[in-house]
C-alpha cells in the first residue's frame, strides 16, 4: 500500500509540475553595464546556447538572462507556441526526475490565447515589460534549481492550493526585484492591471473571476517598496 501511494504521489507532482509554473529571497544583485553588447557578452561568458533563445524576442530574453549569473550552468530552452497563460516554466519530463543542478527547464512564450487575453499575449507587450516577466520565469527556475526532490513534491502538492499559489508567485516577484529587473516588473504589472481592468492580478485562471485584493502578483506600488529597500541595503554596504 505504502509504495502504491508513493507511485501515485509522484505522478501527481510530475503532472502539476508540467502544466503550472513554479520561491526564496535573492541577494541585490548589480548589473555593470544596461547595453546590450555588454549583456550579450554576459549571456556569452555563462556557456548560454543562444540557438534556444527565441529569435524574435532574443533582445529582451538576453536583457534578462544578464541578471541571473547563476543559472550559467542550468540549461533554459524558450518556446514560443499556444498558452492559456503569457509565459509559464516548467522542468522537462524526465529532468523531473533527476537531482536538482541537473534539470533541464523550458519557459513557454504564448503567442495565442483566448480573445480576452490576447491584449497580454507576448507580442503584444512594451519591451521592458516582457524583460520584467521573463525575469519572473527566470526567477522561477533559480527557486525550483534548489530544491530537493521531496521539495518539489512539495512545490507540487501546493499548486492546489490558491493561496499557496498567491504566496510563491509573491516571494517570486521578490526574487525578481532582487535581481534588479525591479523596473521592468513593474513596467509588466503596470501593463497587465491597466489592460486587464484590475487593481490585483491573480493571473490568466482567474480571468473571468472577481479578484478584489488578492495580491498573488505584486503591485506597482509593492514593486516599488521593495525597490526602496533593496537600495537602502545596497547603499548600507
Amino acid at each position: 500500500m505504502k509504495v502504491k501511494i508513493k507511485i501515485i504521489a509522484l505522478f501527481v507532482t510530475v503532472t502539476l509540475l508540467q502544466h503550472n509554473s513554479f520561491s526564496q529571497r535573492g541577494l541585490p544583485l548589480e548589473i555593470v553595464s544596461n547595453s546590450l553588447e555588454a549583456k550579450s557578452n554576459i549571456i556569452n561568458s555563462m556557456n548560454y546556447d543562444n540557438r534556444k533563445l527565441p529569435a524574435r524576442y532574443e533582445k529582451e530574453t538576453i536583457s534578462a538572462l544578464s541578471n541571473f549569473p547563476e543559472l550559467q550552468n542550468v540549461p533554459v530552452k524558450f518556446r514560443i507556441k499556444k498558452s492559456f497563460a503569457t509565459l509559464k516554466t516548467r522542468p522537462t519530463f524526465f529532468s523531473m526526475f533527476k537531482p536538482k543542478g541537473h534539470r533541464t527547464y523550458v519557459i513557454i512564450i504564448s503567442d495565442k490565447t483566448i480573445q480576452k487575453l490576447m491584449l497580454i499575449t507576448f507580442e503584444n507587450l512594451p519591451e521592458d515589460a516582457r524583460i520584467g516577466i521573463i525575469g519572473h520565469e527566470l526567477s522561477h527556475i533559480v527557486d525550483f534549481s534548489k530544491k530537493t526532490t521531496w521539495q518539489s513534491f512539495k512545490v507540487a502538492l501546493g499548486h492546489l492550493n490558491k493561496h499557496y499559489m498567491d504566496s510563491l508567485e509573491f516571494n517570486t516577484d521578490k526574487i525578481c526585484v532582487d535581481h534588479g529587473l525591479g523596473k521592468d516588473l513593474e513596467t509588466w504589472s503596470s501593463y497587465i492591471r491597466n489592460s486587464m481592468h484590475t487593481v490585483f492580478w491573480r493571473g490568466a485562471d482567474y480571468v473571468n473571476k472577481v479578484n478584489t485584493h488578492f495580491e498573488r502578483y505584486m503591485n506597482p506600488s509593492t514593486i516599488e517598496k521593495y525597490m526602496k529597500a533593496d537600495s537602502a541595503t545596497i547603499n548600507a554596504h
